[in-house]
């Protein structure tokens, strides 16, 4: 899989999912597809896209439990792959409470699972908003996510 995927994903995300979407029922899936096949996306790119999807939609879990000072340390591989600008926003997002510690471990496995060479801000916003949209009560997380991505910054100047 490369960055065509993360086009994909987002692509996929703007225009066709909704809570209403179930990717695992077959008609929908194909509607999807065939749409996707002709907006110009490649069959295999379409394949992995909807295998990543499905990948993230079915893992689950265990809530984990950690202190408010634990640091979370990345792997060389991890680090390579979401660079000191990555891990940052991570940091950030879980700071700022809209990823948990299980949620941040699921943002991760995913990101692992594209297989990209590396994964700029840009991209690890839509696909953190992307998991959070794909997991069950992470609907105030989902809607904090938006809104870091959407809503224009606010100006406090006296």
């Amino acid at each position: 899989m490369n960055e065509n995927i993360i086009d994909l994903l987002v692509y996929l995300f703007e225009n066709y999912l909704s809570e209403n979407t179930n990717l695992q029922e077959q008609y929908t899936k194909n509607s999807i597809y065939i749409g996707l096949e002709q907006a110009g996306f490649e069959k295999n790119t379409i394949d992995n896209a909807f295998d990543w999807l499905l990948s993230i939609h079915d893992e689950t879990l265990q809530p984990i439990e950690q202190t408010a000072d634990a640091v979370r340390m990345y792997s060389p591989h991890e680090y390579e792959l979401l660079d000191t600008e990555g891990i940052d926003f991570i940091t950030y997002l879980e700071g700022s409470g809209i990823l948990t510690p299980t949620t941040r471990e699921l943002l991760i496995n995913g990101l692992l699972n594209l297989n990209a060479d590396n994964i700029d801000v840009d991209d690890l916003q839509w696909l953190a908003l992307i998991i959070l949209f794909s997991q069950p009560d992470e609907e105030q997380a989902f809607a904090s996510m938006e809104s870091l991505m959407f809503d224009p910054p606010v100006d406090h100047e006296h």
